[in-house]
């Protein structure tokens, strides 16, 4: 086997004059580690003419079988390049002498050494460094481009090294196993190899490990990270010696804080983290996730907590003290309430605000509730970030936010009242003019336009909650309010896909309801359907359009279109003159030109598949063109 691999990878024999070189002599003042295998060496060596700190790990020779452990590392190092993963610059195999080169980039020594120290590790570094070995790990399994994936073996908090920044490097790959991709789902016999506390106990009972046998030590050093502890303490008592268990009772208790470490961690994070920890300990492999959905929690986990950071760090003057809102609203009495949801609940206040100190300002208070799932503080971090990052006259404004304990509240200029109430209560539809009407929809759309095609970074934010309730109005123009459930695409990306829908289903697009594709489409749509609701003066909800027969306000409209009957059926009573049987016509001061013109964008809005929509651009041309021909009347 040794010559095989010595042949094949003989570009990377290193003399061991080169290396004696490199570390003085093997001088005792350059070990910076050790273990079984035997000491690691600091040094210098020339690659490729230039010199390059490195770590050179020496085959301790009492170190029995050691020999396939160091080819094995050998082998399956030389085919690896991840940025978290330990980089190998080569290897000596002379005079007796093994030694393993790699660069010297764990400069801050194994994770093991600060697992208890949360000022030295915070929390959203070690959050950073459990999405580095993920991705690592993601990468090893899935064989991509090298035709083989690796089993790692030995997953724990000593074999993950950091460099100077804190990134991960994952290091102690010679016990791992190579296996073909055409087999990376299967079981590979093999003897329990690995450190106490880490190693999956279906190793036993199945006589062989799997990708998911990383997975679950991986689980386990989630758990030293989120406890600061290791994973096996033996001189405590029995209950508490291994983490794993004791993290799994814990956490089925829901008492996950008698044992972590405290920290300033949003509860949205702490929930991510705690339930990918937890689905790695599945005691049934066919249970634990794969690496790539546990990179995705990781990630998320990891947004919330930055974005947690960047609130202290740059909106700093937008804080507003809880106890000022408690005052305000006098406990969020009754009497200032708005309306709520599953996640949030809105109230109106008089307050002083951080960039209008001048005089007092009447807000839009939104409380994101908190909860088990930790979705409201999702929503509440969704909410903000698109928020803060749009500049349009059309968009809500962020005016402060807090968030203290488990409050997460979101302060937006108030305006006198929501879209839905102007359709919905008979004296606001009385002054709601078809001129303001078309005022509201442009304003609308416009700000949708800004959001799907003009953000900067060319990025793509998708609202997915348009809907009348999200909607702001004041005399003069109307605002979105709402984007806690919004979708932001990088540049060139212009689709998702959701395995769960979400979103208000009177409003919801019903391809991206069958099929999960979720595109900018999808907002025309939600728009389409508030257009028929001013058209209409009802909202989309509203019982006529559920009754037998009918689904819903959007598949009433496309059926009174194609029938030729929307402006007997369905519009406003107040846009059309009175008195007359089987009424259609437009009453006085309403440019019928201008309402057909709204009506067949409107239809437009709601076909059936995304491709048959208009994009936002043609949108809001034609709304301009109805509100013109309206003006000029």
């Amino acid at each position: 086997m040794a010559s095989t691999i010595i042949t094949t990878l003989k570009h990377l024999q290193i003399p061991l004059e080169e290396v004696v070189k490199a570390t003085n002599n093997f001088d005792e003042d350059n070990v910076i580690g050790g273990g079984d295998f035997g000491k690691v060496y600091r040094g210098q060596l020339s690659v490729s003419g230039e010199m390059v700190n490195i770590a050179a790990r020496r085959l301790d020779p009492k170190h029995r079988g050691g020999g396939v452990e160091f080819w094995t590392e050998i082998s399956v190092l030389s085919s690896l390049k991840h940025e978290n993963i330990l980089s190998l610059i080569g290897f000596c195999d002379e005079n007796g002498e093994k030694i393993i080169i790699n660069k010297d980039e764990a400069t801050k020594g194994s994770l093991s050494m600060y697992l208890s120290d949360p000022t030295t590790l915070t929390w959203i570094q070690r959050l950073n460094i459990c999405v580095g070995v993920a991705r690592a790990l993601r990468y090893i399994h899935n064989g991509e481009g090298r035709g083989y994936s690796v089993i790692h073996r030995n997953i724990n908090s000593s074999t993950i090294l950091l460099d100077d920044n804190w990134e991960a490097k994952l290091s102690g790959f010679e016990y791992s196993i190579k296996q073909s991709v055409t087999r990376m789902d299967l079981v590979v016999l093999s003897e329990a190899i690995g450190t106490t506390g880490y190693m999956d106990p279906s190793i036993v009972k199945t006589g062989g490990v799997s990708q998911k046998s990383d997975i679950f030590s991986f689980g386990v050093v989630l758990c030293e990270i989120l406890c600061g502890r290791k994973a096996f303490i033996p001189d405590v008592g029995v209950d508490d010696r291994l983490l794993a268990p004791l993290f799994v009772s814990h956490y089925d208790k829901r008492s996950l804080n008698d044992i972590m470490l405290p920290d300033h961690m949003t509860e949205a994070s702490l929930i991510g983290f705690s339930n990918a920890a937890y689905s790695c300990l599945k005691e049934d492999r066919a249970q634990r996730p794969k690496m790539n959905d546990i990179v995705i929690e990781l990630q998320k986990a990891l947004e919330f907590q930055q974005q947690l950071e960047y609130m202290r760090k740059n909106l700093g003057p937008l804080k507003i003290p809880f106890r000022t809102i408690m005052l305000a609203t006098k406990n969020f009495s009754g009497a200032y309430y708005i309306g709520c949801n599953n996640y949030c609940t809105a109230y109106f206040m008089d307050i002083e605000i951080p960039s209008d100190m001048s005089r007092r300002n009447r807000v839009l208070t939104k409380r994101y509730l908190p909860g088990e799932d930790g979705v409201g503080e999702e929503l509440f971090f969704t909410d903000m970030k698109v928020l803060n990052i749009c500049n349009h006259p059309n968009i809500a404004k962020l005016h402060g936010f807090c968030v203290e304990g488990s409050e997460r509240i979101l302060i937006l200029k108030n305006y006198n009242y929501g879209l839905d109430s102007y359709l919905s209560n008979d004296f606001l539809r009385s002054k709601f003019t078809w001129g303001k009407r078309l005022k509201v929809c442009l304003d609308v759309a416009n700000a949708l336009n800004y959001i799907h095609n003009d953000m900067k970074d060319q990025m793509t934010i998708i609202n997915m909650c348009i809907a009348s309730d999200n909607i702001v109005v004041d005399n003069r123009e109307a605002k979105i309010g709402n984007f806690c459930e919004a979708v932001i695409l990088p540049p060139n990306q212009d689709e998702t896909f959701h395995m769960y829908c979400v979103g208000n289903p009177y409003y919801m697009d019903p391809e991206y309801k069958h099929s999960g594709k979720l595109k900018k489409e999808s907002d025309v749509y939600c728009f389409g359907v508030v257009l028929f609701e001013v058209l209409c003066g009802r909202l989309a909800n509203d019982p006529i359009y559920l009754k037998k027969g009918e689904q819903g306000l959007a598949i009433m409209g496309r059926r009174c279109f194609q029938e030729g009957t929307l402006l007997i059926e369905m519009i406003d009573p107040t846009l059309k003159e009175e008195g007359v049987e089987n009424n259609s016509t437009i009453k006085r001061g309403v440019n019928k030109d201008s309402v057909e013109k709204f009506i067949k964008i409107a239809h437009q809005c709601i076909a059936k598949t995304q491709n048959q929509r208009p994009t936002m651009k043609v949108v809001v041309k034609e709304l301009e063109e109805a509100l013109f021909l309206q003006v000029t009347l």
